[in-house]
């Protein structure tokens, strides 16, 4: 974990002595083109040390806001990632309820891991809080598309992600997107794959086929065990459904 957080601290270093994330341009000059923000990065958000990690591909940002930099304190950088829930949904009067965050709710609700209370402000704390959520790449952009990024330009992202995440006790660790697959492989020793269709609110099934993937991941000496969800990122489906598979295939053993 030291290792993170020292990299963490190199970055907004960069950022504040030269107005930019020396990573973030160098991966926009292996692409070719303005692909990732090269301010403002966003590592993680939540418990470093919490039992349920969320692996996403990167936050979203959308082109209007690349590129403005502002003095970053790395402390108070920590402490905002760390409780960016209370700060967002914690105390009396905030109303507001991130569409991606409820999302999430629904999706990790049936592991029964967080300690949701059924009231959609405190789940949304809880659900920002109580977990650690990790982004591959630390730096925002409109889209993901790894084909145009590259895989081979990913790849120097996963290993400081993997130590991170080996370096605290987790119940259940999660990496959302397909992409993942590819990323992961060279540390795999274990790889099974599950294919179903999910009921939908009227009881019909879904038309196109859903997949977890659950694997043992391996990093120098230490091992883990971990499920990459493809579809999670997919619109309009029963998100609650995919959770409960996720339960009852893996967590549910």
């Amino acid at each position: 974990m030291n290792n993170y957080l020292k990299y963490i601290q190199e970055v907004l270093g960069q950022l504040n002595n030269k107005g930019y994330c020396e990573d973030a341009k160098l991966l926009n000059e292996k692409i070719g083109n303005n692909y990732f923000d090269t301010s403002s990065p966003h590592f993680f958000t939540g418990n470093l040390n919490a039992e349920l990690v969320m692996v996403q591909l990167n936050a979203k940002r959308e082109k209007s806001e690349f590129n403005k930099p502002k003095v970053v304190n790395y402390e108070k950088y920590i402490e905002d990632c760390t409780n960016y829930g209370r700060h967002t949904y914690g105390g009396v009067g905030k109303s507001w309820k991130s569409a991606f965050d409820q999302k999430m709710i629904r999706f990790l609700k049936p592991l029964e891991i967080l300690p949701f209370t059924g009231e959609i402000m405190n789940d949304l704390e809880i659900v920002s809080d109580k977990k650690l959520q990790l982004e591959l790449v630390p730096f925002g952009s409109p889209d993901f598309n790894y084909k145009e990024i590259g895989i081979a330009n990913l790849k120097p992202f996963i290993e400081r992600i993997l130590e991170l995440i080996l370096s605290a006790d987790r119940q259940c660790v999660i990496f959302c997107g397909r992409v993942f697959s590819m990323l992961l492989n060279d540390y795999f020793i274990d790889e099974k794959k599950h294919r179903f269709k999910l009921k939908k609110v009227n009881g019909d099934l879904t038309r196109d086929y859903f997949e977890l993937i659950e694997v043992t991941i391996q990093l120098k000496d230490k091992k883990i065990k971990a499920v990459i969800a493809p579809q999670y990122a997919k619109h309009g489906y029963p998100i609650n459904e995919y959770g409960n598979k996720l339960k009852e295939l893996i967590i549910g053993k």
